[in-house]
């Protein structure tokens, strides 16, 4: 494992780790570790142990796991080696998770904690009758960069050499050069295209999607809702920009325009760095659901006496997976970690959904192990 294998692993490993240590702090209060809390349990003692068990646990396993995955790269292949550390990092975590949730899930029921408690649901009709829109006109950066993509194209065509560069490695220019034609050299612009089109499609679904309305406080969660709305498309078309110019330089290298060198893969790269810093920052000062926005003096001592239903039986896996037959929603809110979002697989659409994903997944895999298809791979830098 030389220097580059290690500084990988190091930043991999410190990633993920970090990464599921800050999901607690990114959920909203009323939920800890996939389970639904009333507001007056946030602070409980035994939530506050089971978090710092949680923490400790994910920093250990982020430490040990990154030396045995060091010392089996020094043994055999250190590409190998650190995607199979990774993937168990991640389940484990995963696994760590669950447990704090089902810790927390005893401490409720042992606690009988929504005993005389009022619980109920508030909808607010305003998202459907003056709902948040995804405006034409925030996707014309990412528009005008996939055209001028397309032109450089175009003018480069005809001068294309034979084969195109395998673009592996730090220069992007390793590994075994591939055939000039049509899908190999549009590539980086028909993945501009899709990645334009998902981002449009996906954030309409989410702007339509049943708001999080907290029955205690709806006001001012609706108020929080719908301008975490608003940031949320923005983030969401910037996004777009910044992978859409990191395609653009990777298709740039790839017709051979820029050199094979550090600086440009870290050029290609940046726009990606710049929308994880405006991703982190939107988490940071808005939150799920709104939830880090400051309150309007008028909402300080709203309270309808309500508690949100508890619906943990809906939810599995730690609050990654929902499936409730008599939700007509499709799309909702995780209530896992920051601004994700999960099928209803209780929902004939969002099953048939799901299932189609599945086995589209699968097929990926089971095509690309007969060699019928190219999946991307790891190579050593």
């Amino acid at each position: 494992m030389n220097l580059a294998d290690t500084a990988l692993l190091l930043a991999l490993f410190a990633t993920v780790t970090t990464a599921w240590w800050a999901v607690p702090a990114l959920t909203r209060a009323r939920y800890v570790f996939g389970v639904a809390v009333p507001p007056d349990r946030a602070a409980d003692p035994a939530l506050t142990a089971i978090r710092d068990r949680y923490g400790r646990n994910v920093i250990v396993l982020g430490i040990g796991l990154a030396a045995l995955t060091f010392l089996a790269g020094r043994f055999t292949d250190p590409v190998a080696a650190l995607g199979t550390g990774a993937t168990v990092l991640v389940a484990a975590d995963l696994a760590v998770y669950a447990l704090a949730g089902r810790a927390v899930r005893a401490a409720k029921a042992d606690g009988d904690w929504y005993a005389g408690t009022r619980q109920g649901v508030i909808a607010d009709l305003t998202f459907r009758t003056d709902p948040v829109r995804v405006p034409w006109t925030g996707l014309a950066p990412a528009l005008a960069v996939v055209a001028a993509t397309v032109a450089i194209g175009l003018l480069r065509a005809g001068s294309l050499p034979d084969s195109l560069p395998g673009m592996d490695g730090a220069t992007m220019d390793g590994g075994p050069r591939v055939p000039t034609g049509f899908w190999t050299a549009a590539n980086p612009v028909l993945a501009q295209v899709a990645l334009t089109a998902a981002t449009w499609l996906v954030l309409v679904a989410i702007v339509r999607s049943r708001p999080d309305i907290d029955a205690a406080r709806p006001a001012a969660t609706a108020r929080r809702y719908r301008a975490y709305l608003q940031a949320l498309v923005h983030l969401g078309l910037v996004t777009a920009v910044c992978a859409n110019l990191t395609l653009a330089g990777i298709a740039l290298r790839l017709w051979e325009i820029l050199p094979a060198t550090v600086l440009t893969t870290v050029a290609v790269f940046t726009p990606l760095v710049v929308a994880a810093v405006f991703a982190v920052r939107f988490e940071l000062r808005v939150g799920t659901g709104g939830h880090r926005l400051p309150a309007a003096p008028d909402e300080e001592d709203e309270d309808t006496g309500l508690v949100q239903r508890d619906d943990d039986r809906h939810w599995h896996l730690g609050g990654l997976v929902y499936a409730n037959g008599d939700d007509p929603a499709v799309l909702v809110h995780q209530r896992v970690g920051g601004s994700q979002w999960t099928l209803n697989l209780g929902h004939p659409v969002g099953r048939t959904t799901g299932i189609l994903l599945a086995a589209a997944i699968l097929a990926a895999v089971v095509l690309g192990a007969a060699g019928v298809i190219d999946l991307p791979e790891t190579r050593r830098l």
